[in-house]
C-alpha cells in the first residue's frame, strides 16, 4: 500500500471584523470630516445702525462739522437719511416790538452700494436726493410779505471705506451735484405774486469730499 501524501499547508486566512455589540447595529460608524472653520466676520452681521461725526472738507481739523445716521442691511447696502424742521422768531423791541419768523423743513437720503469688497475694505457707490424748503416772514404783521425758496438736488459718487473692527468703520467720500432745481416764491401783497424758478444739470466732477467715523451696534 503506497504512503499517503502530506496535506499541502491552508492559506492564512484574512482578519476578521470583531463581532457587533450584543443588541447593536451591525453597520459600522463612519468618521466625518472636521467642519471648516468659520472666518472671522469683519462686517456688521444683518440689520445694525451706525452713529458718526467726521469732516466736511475743506475745513479745520479741530472740530468736527458734521454727523450722521446710518442703517445697514444685508448685502453692504447701507441707507443714510437726513430730516430737518425748525422755525425761528427774531423780535426786535423799540418802544414798538417788531418781529419776524422764519420755517425750514428738509428731508433726504443717501443709499450706499458696496460694488466690491476685499478684506476689511468696500468700494461703494453712492446716489442720493436732498429736498428742502425754506420760509421767510421779515414782518409779522404784514402777513402778505413772504418768501419762499424750494430746493431739490440729485448727487453721485463714490466712496471708500475700512472696517477697523467689526463694528467701526471709517469712510472717505466723493459726491457730485448732478442735478439741481430752485424755485423763489415771493408775495409782495395781495396778487401780486413772483416766481422764479432755476435748473442746472450736469456731469461735472468737482467733488465733495467727507471723512466720517462711524460705530455701529
Amino acid at each position: 500500500m503506497p504512503p499517503t501524501p502530506p496535506t499541502p499547508p491552508q492559506p492564512p486566512r484574512p482578519p476578521q471584523p470583531p463581532p457587533p455589540p450584543a443588541g447593536g447595529s451591525t453597520s459600522l460608524a463612519v468618521e466625518e470630516p472636521a467642519p471648516a472653520p468659520t472666518p472671522a466676520l469683519r462686517r456688521p452681521d444683518g440689520f445694525s445702525i451706525g452713529i458718526g461725526v467726521g469732516y466736511r472738507f475743506p475745513t479745520s481739523l479741530q472740530t468736527p462739522n458734521t454727523s450722521s445716521v446710518r442703517l445697514r442691511v444685508g448685502g453692504g447696502v447701507t441707507l443714510e437719511p437726513t430730516v430737518v424742521f425748525a422755525t425761528t422768531s427774531h423780535t426786535v423791541d423799540m418802544g414798538t416790538p417788531q418781529g419776524g419768523s422764519a420755517t425750514q423743513f428738509g428731508a433726504g437720503a443717501v443709499l450706499r452700494l458696496a460694488l466690491v469688497q476685499r478684506g476689511r475694505m468696500d468700494l461703494e457707490l453712492i446716489g442720493g436726493v436732498d429736498l428742502d424748503n425754506v420760509s421767510t416772514d421779515p414782518d409779522d404783521d404784514n402777513p402778505d410779505d413772504v418768501r419762499s425758496t424750494t430746493t431739490v438736488r440729485l448727487l453721485y459718487g463714490v466712496a471708500v471705506g475700512a472696517w477697523i473692527t467689526k463694528n467701526f468703520q471709517a469712510t472717505l467720500s466723493a459726491t457730485n451735484g448732478l442735478l439741481s432745481y430752485t424755485k423763489l416764491r415771493e408775495e409782495q401783497g395781495f396778487d401780486a405774486v413772483t416766481i422764479t424758478s432755476d435748473t442746472t444739470i450736469g456731469l461735472i466732477f468737482d467733488p465733495t469730499v467727507t471723512f466720517m467715523l462711524h460705530l455701529y451696534n
